[in-house]
């Protein structure tokens, strides 16, 4: 006996549910928290060799295995609370900042801007990484990163940190306090922090104070991702998209880029824009 009543059963809905909230994802943040859920699984079920993806300048170097320069920034650690903690702020960290206009460096803060800025962030790590012991594995680093980065952009947004509500100017400093205060090292997040401190001063503070843009996200970032935000490009009628009469792709690029999205103001410098969703809401 159908006791549905036309509706459709508990479990497509929750199915539904999560593809609704999956496919709502900005883009960066949707393939960065696929790509790092997919290869912390599979290093973890021993699919992929842990030995064969922490990074190695030596390995890059002289085997060549050019891999080791992303593949580290993909392993979030081993099946724990503290790994499902990590992706879950990935997650909201990326989001609260692609959701909202980041740093405008060309493209009007939008996704190729949100790119080249990961970008820097990863040589930043990395490059400085090899001169100080601070792990072989940077998914955790680069994740502080767009941490700190999102919380110099949007420094009044109330958050909650376990319960306690501050400024998120604050957030990163409460984070190294409580790291400290669990017995761990605050190493790896000092340098996080560092690195993106750099990027900030080049990309907010240099502008603003001096006149002078040492930022500039590449052309071909901006030609393949547009002005503004990056919309993935979807079938329109199903799976008849990928085959010829009726249907086809979407053309993808920006959406609601700002105005004046790659220029300058007035002062000399970027229109910087503002507003976003903030975290918690």
């Amino acid at each position: 006996m159908n006791n549905n009543d036309g509706r459709r059963p508990r479990q497509m809905e929750d199915t539904n549910g999560f593809q609704t909230w999956y496919d709502q994802l900005p883009f960066v943040t949707k393939n960065w928290l696929t790509a790092a859920v997919l290869f912390t699984v599979m290093v973890n079920f021993e699919v992929i060799p842990i030995r064969s993806i922490y990074w190695s300048f030596e390995k890059v170097k002289d085997e060549f295995e050019i891999w080791r320069i992303l593949s580290n920034f993909l392993f979030m650690g081993t099946f724990s609370f503290n790994t499902l903690i990590s992706l879950f702020m990935l997650y909201q960290y990326s989001m609260n900042y692609e959701s909202q206009s980041g740093f405008n460096t060309g493209s009007g803060g939008g996704t190729a801007d949100y790119v080249f800025m990961l970008i820097f962030g990863m040589m930043g790590l990395l490059i400085t990484g090899s001169f100080i012991d601070v792990g072989v594995f940077f998914g955790e680093q680069l994740k502080d990163y767009v941490m700190y980065l999102w919380c110099k952009r949007d420094p009044a947004a109330r958050v909650s940190l376990f319960g306690f509500p501050l400024q998120a100017m604050y957030l990163p400093f409460a984070h190294m306090g409580l790291r400290i205060f669990m017995g761990g090292s605050i190493a790896t997040m000092v340098h996080a922090f560092v690195v993106a401190h750099v990027y900030y001063f080049l990309a907010e503070v240099v502008p603003k104070m001096h006149a002078k843009v040492i930022l500039n996200t590449p052309e071909f970032l901006v030609s393949m991702f547009g002005v503004g935000e990056y919309i993935s490009p979807r079938p329109e009628n199903g799976m008849q998209g990928f085959g010829g009469g009726g249907g086809g792709w979407n053309r993808p690029g920006p959406n609601a880029p700002p105005a004046n999205a790659g220029g300058n103001n007035n002062q000399g410098g970027y229109d910087w824009g503002g507003g976003g969703q903030r975290l918690g809401r």
